[in-house]
């Protein structure tokens, strides 16, 4: 077992029989396959998981071919391609997907390297039945689509509701099972339904005859989704019209930015990851335009203050009209009281409501866009018959009620998780929400110049003012660090990864941001922590541990573990630019978490993971921050200009 890095792509050898999972998303779905030339996931957009689980054979003249002999495994972008020698045979398979069809694709190309041969693949899948009565339950719920799944049902069982014929060279078979679900494939003639139960066909069987020294192609289509609606997909038509499908995957790979500090295999293929991380994520449908968070949070398809973005920087330099349309996206969710949720549905709808972090990050998005781009017409774009800058001052003023006489907000307890740390019960000041307030701020003094400079003076003041409290209050000159939270009975004095903030914002001074990072370095890095029992294996999110044990809840109740130690590659890159900003070592919390995972067979950036528990999700938006930090090598993001 090895894996490499070429041509910018995680490059993995194994033998055959060994799982190689690699998860992709475009605009509808999000798939993942497994190295073995199936489809473990699909899942759309606003619906559900589709398989349960899904497995092929296959096989040269009456032999299956040997599972235990050699593959390469090549991953980039939203494409996997897998390559083996066996029974006389060299095969190639292709799995990818384009940038907005809810089909995935698959192409075998087969060299017939000894003797004539005659290929053929049996494939069989069951549907995840389990995942739809959920989403049908919980994120979907609706008299009309109640009656689409009941009436629909019987209606399926009454008549026949699977159907193949073949036409121009393609087998195509659609089957409607239970509910609003269809399965559509098509592929290369002659193909076969073999198995099936009452509701849809769950084997198939398709082949070709390869003459010696030729090669020969087949290809697959695969669809699964609702009639009639977005999801809606013609697999005939894509497999008419496979190459221009093929091209656009190839151009999307193509056109990855290639930063100049990115000078060897392993940068390459890092920064590929992370920056299709971020593309993958962003999602349109109707007027919803936006970054989802992760594999898990697109049913219902939603939004995050804070995840998108971190998300949006790694595009920001390359694609920023994505990003303003993430920034228009979240006007609509925020309540015309000035009100922030923690996220914003497809429906514009809250999504957990009211965050502490989350109106700090509406402002600081809207700056860097317009400070990076110099667009300034997003700042009278409509909001509530009012403009987005209206939006940007109406929430920092809500959420400044929430502030106290030392200019500092004040989280109200003792249960409040209203923030990123959500499994953390952090109350009083809190350093992180503290220096999301003065960025904002500072933000707002930046874009209200040209509306109103008395106004604009007046945010600034107020930014100084917060700089100025969180030094005095929440410094702790004999740790050299800023604590992580306080009160007036409590304080947590453990170092958080978040409170790297201060340093990245220029809130912190040279000689306390030197002593912060120092300490980072020192207690956060594993390689370096030498009372920890983990190993090196990244950056931890806080230590020592948290102290109080009725402030942590659920997985955060574990030492090194989510929000108590575990690693956020967000963070951690984070911290990697903070220390580039001072001129110290900082490849080690940038990548480490990368090369870990990798061993792990963990191929897409990982939400969190720690040695001791269960990891996170994969192709998770915000663990593309990587991809920023290499972008702006040259040039540092948060001090590059004002408007």
């Amino acid at each position: 077992m090895k894996t490499t890095y070429q041509n910018g792509a995680i490059v993995h050898e194994d033998t055959f029989i060994a799982q190689t999972l690699y998860d992709i998303s475009n605009n509808l779905l999000t798939a993942q396959f497994d190295g073995r030339g199936n489809i473990t996931k699909y899942s759309v957009v606003n619906k559900w998981e589709f398989i349960a689980s899904f497995s092929s054979i296959m096989q040269i003249g009456n032999r299956i071919i040997d599972f235990t002999v050699p593959k390469t495994v090549q991953m980039i972008g939203r494409k996997q391609v897998v390559t083996l020698t066996a029974e006389g045979a060299e095969i190639k398979i292709t799995s990818f997907a384009d940038s907005g069809s809810n089909a995935v694709f698959q192409e075998y190309e087969v060299y017939a390297k000894e003797k004539d041969i005659d290929f053929t693949n049996v494939f069989n899948f069951e549907l995840d039945g389990a995942s739809y009565l959920k989403a049908l339950f919980i994120d979907r719920f609706s008299l009309k689509n109640l009656g689409k799944a009941i009436f629909g049902s019987v209606g399926k069982l009454i008549k026949n509701t699977k159907k193949a014929h073949t036409q121009n060279g393609c087998f195509v078979s659609r089957c409607d099972p239970l509910g609003e679900c269809y399965v559509d494939i098509a592929m290369t003639a002659p193909g076969a339904q073999l198995e099936s139960n009452r509701l849809y066909v769950n084997q198939y069987k398709c082949g070709i005859v390869v003459p010696h020294g030729t090669t020969k192609t087949m290809r697959l289509v695969y669809s699964m989704g609702t009639r009639s609606d977005y999801s809606e997909c013609d697999v005939f038509k894509c497999f008419q019209n496979f190459d221009t499908h093929k091209n656009e995957c190839e151009e999307y790979i193509k056109a990855f930015p290639c930063p100049d500090v990115c000078d060897s295999e392993f940068l390459k293929a890092f920064f590929n990851s992370c920056y299709n991380c971020s593309l993958s994520m962003y999602k349109e449908k109707g007027n919803f335009k936006g970054f989802l968070a992760g594999l898990v949070y697109q049913s219902p398809a939603r939004t995050y203050f804070r995840d998108g973005y971190w998300t949006a920087l790694a595009v920001l330099p390359y694609q920023p009209e994505l990003v303003k349309n993430q920034i228009l996206t979240l006007s609509k969710g925020i309540d015309k009281d000035g009100k922030c949720p923690s996220a914003v549905k497809y429906n514009f709808k809250n999504w957990w409501g009211n965050h502490y972090d989350s109106p700090s990050f509406f402002v600081i998005l809207l700056y860097d866009y317009v400070r990076v781009t110099g667009d300034k017409s997003i700042l009278t774009s409509p909001w509530r018959g009012k403009t987005v800058l209206d939006a940007a001052i109406t929430v920092i003023e809500k959420l400044s009620q929430h502030a106290d006489g030392t200019g500092l907000l004040y989280k109200g307890g003792p249960y409040n998780r209203r923030d990123w740390c959500d499994n953390v019960f952090r109350e009083g000041y809190v350093t992180y929400d503290e220096a999301l307030y003065a960025r904002a701020l500072y933000g707002l003094a930046e874009l209200t110049k040209d509306k109103n400079k008395a106004i604009a003076q007046g945010y600034k003041e107020r930014a100084d003012k917060v700089k100025d409290a969180i030094n005095s209050i929440l410094w702790a000159p004999e740790l050299g660090y800023y604590v992580n939270y306080k009160t007036e009975k409590l304080t947590e004095d453990n170092l958080s990864i978040d409170t790297v903030l201060m340093v990245l914002f220029g809130l912190a001074d040279e000689e306390r941001a030197k002593s912060v990072l120092a300490n980072m370095e020192r207690m956060l890095e594993s390689a370096n922590n030498k009372e920890q029992k983990a190993g090196d294996f990244g950056v931890f999110s806080v230590y020592p541990f948290y102290r109080y044990p009725e402030a942590v809840v659920a997985k955060s109740s574990l030492p090194y573990y989510y929000h108590n130690g575990g690693d956020w590659p967000y963070w951690s890159a984070l911290y990697a630019y903070a220390k580039r900003k001072y001129g110290m070592e900082y490849r080690y919390p940038l990548t480490r978490w990368f090369e870990y995972n990798i061993a792990k067979k963990n191929y897409t950036p990982i939400e969190f993971f720690s040695p001791f528990h269960k990891d996170g999700s994969l192709l998770q938006g915000w663990s593309s921050t990587g991809a920023f930090v290499l972008s702006w090598e040259k040039e540092d993001f948060f001090t590059k200009s004002n408007i």
